[in-house]
């Protein structure tokens, strides 16, 4: 059977190229949407580097009646609150929402590492704070911020719809794996191949999407530069004719 850590190797080599890629693509972006991209390639780039370190065993941390392993937590930890804090800026939500989007992320994966290696009440209560987590995620994401996004123009509105959507389907599918790997139902190589599977999908899908729509991004910019710009020789108007 392949080793996990084999497994680990060729997901951070996919990482590594993906990132490239992405780089790329990017690049050929205009100036102004450059900077909602590169952090995505710097997200799947830090992936690379989490996994690379997971699979050759680096950064393992003993704790309790368990360990958590520095490479993956290096990863998720700036992974998963990203993304979601990117949904909620795409819907234009204040900074309080964003933040509460973030925490909450925070929150349930921290909830993970409890369960992982704790037993008893603070196990079950690593547990609850991923269920409890996620309900409290999606109160949010269709809650304010989707009243947010609702005043943005139509194009944006949906953007964000479609990148709430996809994170939250992707993050309850990673929840339910957490669930059965915490139960104990894989074996070490389909937990393996299963997460990596998953984190790919989670990182490299996203950033895809996100790089196909992010022009919704600056058109939202020109309508707002135009707007600015009608009222201003409205303006004008008004003062020469008042001349």
């Amino acid at each position: 059977m392949i080793e996990p850590g084999t497994v680990r190797f060729a997901s951070a080599g996919i990482y590594a190229v993906s990132a490239v890629a992405l780089l790329a693509l990017a690049s050929r972006k205009p100036a102004e949407l450059r900077r909602y991209c590169y952090p995505f390639v710097a997200v799947v780039a830090l992936a690379g580097v989490g996994v690379g370190l997971w699979g050759a065993g680096i950064g393992t941390i003993p704790i309790a009646s368990g360990t958590l392993e520095g490479g993956q937590l290096l990863t998720d930890y700036v992974a998963y609150p990203f993304l979601f804090g990117f949904a909620a800026f795409v819907a234009g939500a204040s900074r309080r929402y964003i933040g509460a989007v973030v925490a909450v992320t925070v929150a349930m994966r921290l909830g993970y590492d409890f369960a992982e290696v704790f037993a008893g009440p603070l196990a079950t209560a690593g547990t609850l704070g991923i269920l409890v987590g996620y309900a409290a995620l999606v109160g949010l994401l269709f809650g304010p911020v989707a009243s947010a996004a609702s005043r943005q123009p139509p194009a944006r509105e949906l953007f964000y719809k479609k990148t709430r959507n996809l994170s939250l389907f992707a993050f309850g599918v990673l929840i339910a794996w957490a669930m059965l790997q915490i139960a104990g139902v894989f074996d070490a190589f389909t937990a393996t191949v299963t997460l990596e599977y998953l984190d790919l999908l989670l990182r490299v899908g996203f950033a895809g999407f996100v790089f196909a729509n992010v022009e919704t991004l600056a058109a939202e910019t020109e309508s707002a530069e135009g707007d600015d710009g009608g009222r201003v020789a409205s303006a004008g108007t008004g003062a020469s004719a008042a001349d």
